[in-house]
């Protein structure tokens, strides 16, 4: 019985969905960048070498099941950097397990694995998978989480309720930012009540065994911090410039609400996200969604939970993340390629429409190697700067906006400061007369931003790019050179 049950697993398409699993872990471990390029990897990185949340090692909450992987793999790995990496890695993997058991409940059997593959092996998830960055970590915990919910819902025992919730704990000790994705338990809550399964009094206990599953890591980081009050107060700090001055939230961004709406859905869910910016990508994602109206769609129930899930997160993305970060659709793009897949597969195909969707997650794998390689070879923008600045024989400052985070991680030899306003530049520069003063394009936005007219003052030095796909904010960089006379005709 069980042979027969293997056996109708077994199938050309499943075949090449497995390889192709299989080489892009192995190519995810083997391209293992050790670069922190911006500020929350670094973050991230000084956080495993020493925790402290005042000191923004790492920032408000803590993430503290994420360092906690990265400190035990930091015990082999020298590199704080490439352990977080291979965290991700090894738990984005796991989800494999998980993603399985849900896809086998839409699709012929005979194309499981290969539907599997095709989500797994998405180029863009891979590739911020190989970041030192929870959302890794975070997609592999949540495919496991959604799968204890259906789990739970499709048993009759109650008891089966404790993995979700537990799970759940998992998920926000990884990442915060996934929190809208509880509703899910209150869905199943709800459905087994609904369905005479779990009675009224029990709903209230279940609950509490959530919140105290999330007592569990919120008391650990409060002990490390200095007790709930300390705990509080960095949250109150970090909520407010999440959502008012740096966060991207819709309260602290100048995007208009069409304008987040196209680049959460367009940009940052199907363009960045489902093709990777690949054109070829893309037409054939155009092509498989003309066939999915052929598909017929699978399991209602688990889909009415993907698309509960899914409408709860982009609400959350579209008002409270930063959109201009397309890493903050990564639950969208996972959400949205399991419905895809779940339909695509849900029948039996002619051959050539075999052939062709297999050529899809062979393309896919393609892409994502490529990427993957790009990462790991290409040298970030800032890290260019930095080699640029330190290779120059000359005593000089230079005056930036979050890549003065990079180049402390660095450990750079020369002088740099983070500023934000003119005035306290024109003051701190005037105490470095000998020194020739740098300043990169972020600052000098920030200075035309206030009214500054800076354009007859600077003179591009040095422009550096890296790719935009990994690091969308700080992919281009200009290094300007100040020319203005200092002191009082700064004044």
């Amino acid at each position: 019985m069980r042979v027969e049950m293997v056996g109708k697993y077994i199938s050309w398409p499943n075949v090449v969905g497995a390889l192709a699993v299989i080489a892009a872990f192995v190519l995810q471990v083997v391209w293992v960048p050790p670069y922190a390029a911006t500020w929350d990897m670094v973050d991230f990185a000084l956080g495993v070498l020493h925790f402290d949340m005042y000191q923004m090692q790492p920032h408000f909450p803590g993430y503290p099941y994420f360092i906690l992987g990265g400190k035990a793999l930091h015990l082999m790995i020298g590199d704080p950097v490439q352990a977080l990496t291979l965290f991700n890695i090894i738990t984005y993997a796991s989800a494999v397990v998980p993603l399985f058991l849900l896809v086998k409940r839409m699709v012929v059997p005979s194309y499981a694995v290969v539907a599997t593959a095709l989500i797994y092996t998405s180029s863009f998830t891979v590739l911020m998978v190989n970041q030192p960055m929870s959302e890794g970590a975070a997609i592999g915990v949540m495919w496991w989480y959604i799968w204890s919910l259906v789990a739970a819902h499709e048993r009759s025992h109650n008891g089966y309720l404790i993995l979700p919730l537990f799970l759940f704990s998992l998920l926000l000790g990884i990442r915060l930012s996934y929190l809208v994705l509880g509703l899910g338990i209150l869905l199943v809550l709800y459905r087994k009540w609904k369905d005479g399964v779990m009675k009224s009094m029990e709903i209230p206990l279940y609950l509490l065994v959530a919140i105290l599953f999330q007592l569990l890591w919120i008391s650990g980081i409060s002990i490390s911090e200095g007790g709930y009050g300390s705990f509080l107060r960095l949250a109150l700090s970090f909520t407010n410039g999440h959502f008012q001055e740096w966060g991207g939230a819709i309260g602290a961004a100048d995007l208009s609400l069409l304008d987040r709406v196209w680049r959460l859905i367009f940009l940052n869910t199907i363009w960045v996200g489902g093709a990777a910016e690949s054109i070829f990508l893309l037409v054939l994602l155009i092509v498989c969604g003309f066939l999915l109206r052929r598909s017929p769609v699978g399991n209602h129930d688990m889909t009415r939970l993907i698309l509960l899930l899914m409408g709860s997160y982009f609400l959350w993305a579209l008002f409270a993340q930063n959109v201009m970060k397309p890493r903050h659709a990564l639950p969208l793009i996972g959400m949205a390629l399991f419905l895809i897949a779940g339909k695509l597969f849900s029948q039996r195909h002619s051959r050539a429409v075999s052939i062709l969707l297999t050529a899809v997650l062979l393309l896919q794998f393609y892409h994502t190697s490529t990427l993957l390689y790009k990462h790991a070879s290409d040298i970030p923008a800032v890290y260019q700067m930095a080699d640029y600045l330190e290779g120059a024989d000359r005593p000089l400052v230079v005056y930036t906006w979050e890549e003065s985070r990079v180049l402390e991680y660095l450990d750079v030899p020369f002088a740099h400061k983070k500023v934000q306003t003119y005035e306290v530049f024109a003051t701190d520069a005037g105490y470095y007369p000998d020194r020739e003063i740098y300043v990169t394009d972020k600052v000098v936005q920030g200075f035309k931003d206030q009214g500054v007219q800076v354009d007859g003052f600077i003179q591009v030095e040095k422009q550096f790019h890296s790719s935009e796909l990994i690091d969308p904010v700080y992919h281009d960089l200009t290094l300007y050179k100040w020319e203005k006379p200092r002191k009082e005709e700064d004044r």
